[in-house]
């Protein structure tokens, strides 16, 4: 049985979620720049379901904070009453300096230690390269039970998802397009709801999974891509047996 299936599982443990900063990116799609936004990627704490968030069983991921994703992230941990230093262990989907552990310069930089692979179980790190050849998702089932996927910039919102783009600045080979294809693929076939990086949690919905596939085919290198093409379709069947 493979990890994610595992994950399937009605006794895998489970966890609540909050945002503590929304994602968002100056450069659209198109090209056109948004300059009264801000360059953020977004980052989430969880926690096991069941207890109070603490130093033991709390979980944040992607920990780079401008000034204003700071205050809204205090605001957030003071409504679940835990302080920014106890927060038990950070994860990084990769190693871009906009994801890294970093603070506004008046907040000292905390020592935290990095999610184990053996530690708090229920928690899947999966493999999703193309933005970056280490990219790795963090993957878990809420309280509800829906599958989240926290996949940083192998999708950087449902936007540029949407428009099946990817960040072009940083300079894609064809064989990163390709991967990044492939990793969105494996994604969109597994995830009930997606955190991606740059931009606010979406649902993978039966209308999402049929647009994305109707423009798959325009998309740089589709026809390279081996199998994201019907890994894409078979969760649209699965999304219409349940509609």
């Amino acid at each position: 049985m493979t990890a994610l299936n595992i994950l399937n599982s009605d006794i895998v443990k489970r966890f609540d979620y909050r945002v503590l900063q929304e994602g968002s990116i100056i450069l659209k799609p198109d090209g056109q720049r948004i300059v009264s936004l801000e360059h953020r990627c977004t980052s989430v704490l969880l926690w096991t379901r069941g207890s109070l968030p603490s130093s033991e069983n709390t979980v944040l991921t992607d920990p780079c904070f401008t000034d204003k994703g700071f205050l809204y992230a205090m605001e957030v941990l003071e409504e679940l009453e835990l302080p920014f230093e106890k927060i038990g262990r950070i994860f990084v989907t990769h190693r871009h300096s906009d994801h890294c552990l970093s603070m506004p310069q008046r907040v000292p930089v905390q020592a935290f230690p990095y999610l184990g692979t053996d530690e708090l179980s229920g928690l899947l790190s999966i493999p999703c390269p193309g933005h970056s050849p280490s990219l790795k998702s963090l993957v878990f089932r809420s309280c509800s039970g829906e599958k989240i996927w926290i996949v940083g910039d192998a999708i950087l919102d449902e936007e540029w998802l949407m428009a099946w783009e990817f960040f072009w600045p940083n300079g894609y080979t064809r064989g990163s397009v390709i991967k990044t294809w492939n990793s969105v693929a494996r994604i969109i076939s597994n995830a009930d709801v997606i955190v991606p990086g740059h931009g606010k949690p979406f649902k993978v919905t039966l209308p999402l999974v049929e647009k994305l596939l109707s423009d798959f085919p325009a998309a740089k290198y589709a026809e390279a891509c081996g199998k994201a093409a019907d890994m894409m379709a078979d969760r649209l069947t699965q999304l219409r047996k349940i509609e």
